[in-house]
């Protein structure tokens, strides 16, 4: 639910790793959302997504470590039953559109706009097939 004023951002998959490995450009996103004072959020299927990356690593203990320690620091917001409901109606408009973008982003998709949030990342055209989904790049 959006508190009045408040400014909500969901971070995808992509951005967190490129966090993790200190990439200079999402570093720079990171500084800006926070100097806007933008809530920062992630969804549990993004955290499943790096603790996957994470154990299939070279440095699992390591990786899970900064996994961790990422994950630490945002909002996590929760798979309800209003997600699962907006899930089954992406699945469908993606289906009959021929444009399936896979189950995990669909799921992803479907918490961020129960939560009435917008994603960063950097897979735009993926996420930018789903109808009323605010999408920004970095």
């Amino acid at each position: 639910m959006r508190i009045f004023g408040e400014i909500l951002v969901c971070l995808e998959t992509d951005f967190l790793v490129a966090l993790i490995r200190k990439d200079d450009k999402a570093l720079s996103k990171l500084r800006e959302l926070v100097e806007k004072g933008e809530r920062i959020s992630t969804t549990p299927i993004n955290c499943a997504e790096l603790f996957k990356g994470a154990y299939m690593s070279k440095n699992v203990e390591e990786n899970l470590k900064k996994v961790r320690g990422i994950i630490n620091r945002l909002d996590l917001l929760d798979f309800n039953l209003n997600a699962s409901e907006i899930y089954g109606r992406i699945a469908l408009e993606l289906k009959k559109d021929g444009e399936p973008i896979g189950e995990m982003d669909a799921l992803i998709a479907s918490i961020a706009l129960s939560h009435n949030e917008r994603i960063i990342t950097r897979n735009f055209k993926h996420f930018a097939r789903i109808r009323g989904l605010e999408v920004e790049s970095w």
